[in-house]
């Protein structure tokens, strides 16, 4: 039987969770598209699914997806960057990246999202405090929505740049894990 759920994410991590539990389940994902996920029921079936953002393009990607088709892993759906991986839990755990450099470079692209919205929200927040300065002699209606939105935006980046920092300082591997891996 199949069913959609939508759902909408900002944290990867907090996805692939969701995704694993919905596996446990016996959710097989079927495909993803703007929040929407298409689920088949297949227990007594259970899958690990791993979100991916691949450094591949082109020629080198498609090598890499018939490579982890070769090791088990089934590529769901690409989109927006990223890809949605599925593998059987029968068929045994699903590791993509053991190397520490490489799981750290995963969780550095995974929260770039929230760096690359905060800066980006801050610099057009800026902006409209900047044109403000055009309207204030008069004090109208526009400084007033200048004032309010272009704080808005700069406070709302500084947050999602904050934020981001935060979420890639606390998931990357310590030095005392490296230590360990190595």
């Amino acid at each position: 039987m199949k069913s959609t759920v939508k759902k909408v994410f900002l944290d990867i991590s907090e996805e692939e969770n969701w995704l694993n539990e919905q596996g446990e389940q016996g959710k097989m994902l079927i495909g993803y598209s703007n929040g929407i996920y298409e689920f088949e029921d297949v227990s007594p079936a259970k899958f690990q699914y791993k979100i991916d953002i691949p450094k591949y393009i082109g020629t080198n990607k498609k090598e890499y997806f018939k490579f982890l088709e070769q090791t088990g892993i089934s590529v769901v759906k690409e989109y927006a960057g990223r890809v949605y991986l599925r593998k059987n839990k029968a068929d045994g755990e699903l590791e993509l990246y053991t190397e520490t450099k490489e799981v750290n470079n995963q969780m550095k692209k995974r929260y770039s999202f929230f760096i690359s919205v905060g800066v980006s929200q801050f610099v057009f927040g800026v902006f409209l405090f900047i044109q403000m300065f055009n309207y204030i002699d008069e004090k109208s209606a526009p400084f007033w929505i200048l004032l309010v939105f272009g704080l808005g935006f700069m406070i709302s980046g500084i947050i999602f740049f904050i934020t981001g920092i935060c979420k890639q300082r606390k998931n990357l591997n310590s030095d005392v894990d490296r230590d360990i891996w190595e």
